[in-house]
């Protein structure tokens, strides 16, 4: 099975956060106009000494009737020596009714009454399984789109519509729950457009976070939603098996199976050599 999402496995360090927020509000022809203006600066050092910067824009604004949400990011990344490696812009936006559900956190903050905070989302699971806890079971798989993976099918508590597969990869000698997917054979929700597609919405109220689109011409999109854990969602043609596939993951995690993959290969490599020794000193014996 192929995630076709992009997976990054450095582990990221947040250095610093700040965020600026202005109102602005306007009548006109009786209808209530109210705009929300927010930005935000990060700066994160990877493992390998580089510097990621992120800066984002959103604009909320309604006129009563209508909502509008803007968002616009730029990520720069930086070697240690201040050498300019990458740099990108994404823009999207949305437009809804009043009333229907849009990004949670930003139509929230203009309609939130009394200043109610909304609470922080919960990034610790996925479809029911813990990231990091032992997952118990013995029909564990090698997966060659996943080398440093085992996979093991699972059912979890609640399935999700038109899903027939679900999947559970784990860290090759503690089984930690690394990576979770959900499968589906025939496009989820399937429409010219993607950007409204029930999943997406469902993935942006639950983890209060945009959509970022990560192909220009294929549906797919990745969730950043906090503490190194990460959610794709491919809604067509994700796989030589499935049409979509939601997938959640712990980078850290990823990380720790490189790791014990390597200890494994290196105690392969080391019982490989003290196996050729025994042939060796038996045959000489045997001479």
């Amino acid at each position: 099975m192929r995630n076709k999402g992009k997976v990054t496995g450095a582990v990221a360090v947040t250095l610093a956060a700040a965020t600026l927020i202005g109102f602005a509000a306007a009548t006109c022809d009786e209808k209530k106009q109210v705009s929300q203006k927010s930005s935000e600066a990060t700066v994160v050092t990877n493992e390998n000494g580089s510097v990621s910067r992120t800066f984002t824009e959103s604009t909320v604004a309604t006129n009563g009737s209508m909502v509008t949400e803007r968002r616009r990011e730029t990520r720069t990344t930086l070697d240690a020596d201040g050498n300019m490696l990458e740099s990108s812009t994404s823009e999207y936006a949305q437009s809804y009714s009043v009333g229907d559900a849009g990004m949670a956190p930003l139509s929230a903050s203009i309609n939130a009454k009394g200043g109610e905070a909304v609470p922080a989302a919960d990034v610790d699971s996925f479809m029911g399984l813990k990231f990091g806890s032992v997952f118990k079971g013995t029909n564990f798989v090698e997966d060659v789109d996943e080398p440093t993976l085992l996979r093991a099918e699972f059912t979890p508590k609640k399935k999700l519509a038109d899903f027939n597969d679900y999947y559970v990869y784990v860290t090759p000698k503690t089984h930690k729950v690394a990576k979770v997917y959900a499968c589906a054979k025939k496009a989820v929700d399937g429409g010219a457009n993607w950007r409204r597609n029930y999943l997406i919405e469902a993935l942006e109220k639950r983890y209060q976070t945009w959509a970022r689109p990560r192909s220009w011409c294929r549906p797919v999109y990745t969730f950043d939603v906090g503490g190194g854990r990460y959610v794709t969602a491919c809604l067509a043609g994700a796989s030589r098996d499935y049409e979509t596939v939601v997938v959640g993951w712990d980078d850290a995690l990823l990380t720790t199976a490189a790791d014990e993959s390597e200890e494994i290969r290196a105690e392969a490599r080391k019982k490989a050599a003290e196996r050729r020794n025994r042939w060796v000193n038996d045959t000489v014996d045997a001479f």
